[in-house]
């Protein structure tokens, strides 16, 4: 369980599976024979040039913000080169914050930025990141490191 969170906090096990995963939609470009095969592979290739160039310059964005606000910039998330966000200040601040546990790859990170937006006077668990109430927020994704700075 360790080595598959390091291999998911790893960037260049991410870029690593993203070309991977290209590589086998090109593949199903060639050799499928029906239409609907081939614009299936297609669009899936899109979405993954897009996740690797997002990878790539550290970016991520909360789709949800995107939809609601029709902003790229209101709706981007920093990351560093581990993949924790790193704009922490901006997050807790977010006129349309509506944070959930989807928007962080680790729970360590949402726990970290769950602290430093509790600490800031944010009420992160308005979101529903501590469904349980037990003190621990996003139970459901995988551990992760604690957050360094």
């Amino acid at each position: 369980m360790v080595y598959r969170i390091k291999m998911i906090q790893s960037k260049k096990a991410r870029l690593w599976t993203i070309g991977i995963l290209a590589v086998v939609c090109i593949l199903g470009i060639i050799f499928s024979k029906a239409t609907w095969a081939k614009v299936v592979f297609g669009s899936l290739l899109a979405l993954l040039l897009g996740a690797g160039y997002m990878e790539s310059k550290n970016t991520d964005y909360d789709v949800k913000k995107l939809a609601q606000t029709g902003s790229f910039e209101k709706a981007k998330l920093k990351r560093n080169e581990k993949g924790d966000l790193v704009n922490v200040v901006e997050f807790c601040n977010a006129k349309e914050i509506d944070y959930n546990c989807s928007d962080f790859k680790t729970q360590s990170e949402a726990m970290d930025v769950y602290n430093k937006c509790k600490s800031a006077g944010k009420n992160m668990d308005a979101y529903g990141l501590d469904r349980d109430h037990d003190g621990k927020v996003c139970e459901s994704l995988p551990i992760g490191e604690a957050m360094t700075e």
